[in-house]
C-alpha cells in the first residue's frame, strides 16, 4: 500500500471517530451552582462536585474554606454555606485550582488519581506517577 492511500484511509478513520475520543477530553471540571442569601453564599452542588472530582467532601471543604478565606459549613443535603458573598467566577476559580493541585496528574494530565499516605501523595492510576502534595 502506498503512502497516499494510507493517509486517505487514516483520514477516513479519524472522521468516523466520535469527537470526544478524538479530542481526548472526557473530563470537565464542574461549575458551581448556588445562590446568595443575605450575606451568605450557598453552593448547592458541593457534594456533587466533590463526588465528580473523586475526593472526600472533608478534604474539598477544607481547601475551599482556606481558598476563599471565610468560615463555612456543610449541611446534610451536601450544600456548602459560606459566611460571605461570592461571585460564581471566584468560586469556579477555586474549584479549578483544587482540580489542578489535588486531582489532575502533573505528568500525564489525567484526572484518574488518588490521594494516599495521609493526604500527602497524589498517585496517578493512568501512568503510575506519584507526586508529593501539600497538606491543607
Amino acid at each position: 500500500m502506498d503512502e497516499s492511500k494510507y493517509i486517505q484511509l487514516l483520514d477516513e478513520a479519524y472522521k468516523q471517530l466520535p469527537e470526544v475520543v478524538y479530542k481526548k477530553q472526557r473530563f470537565e471540571v464542574p461549575q458551581v451552582s448556588g445562590r446568595i442569601i443575605k450575606s451568605r453564599t450557598v453552593i448547592t452542588n458541593f457534594r456533587e462536585i466533590a463526588k465528580h472530582l473523586g475526593r472526600e467532601e472533608s478534604h474539598f471543604l477544607r481547601f475551599m474554606l482556606k481558598e476563599v478565606g471565610v468560615r463555612g459549613e456543610c449541611n446534610d443535603k451536601g450544600d456548602l454555606t459560606l459566611h460571605s458573598r461570592f461571585q460564581p467566577a471566584m468560586l469556579n476559580k477555586a474549584v479549578s485550582s483544587y482540580f489542578l493541585k489535588y486531582v489532575q496528574c502533573p505528568h500525564c494530565n489525567s484526572p484518574d488519581t488518588i490521594i494516599t499516605n495521609e493526604n500527602s501523595i497524589l498517585k496517578c492510576n493512568a501512568c503510575g506517577h506519584q507526586e508529593k502534595i501539600t497538606r491543607i
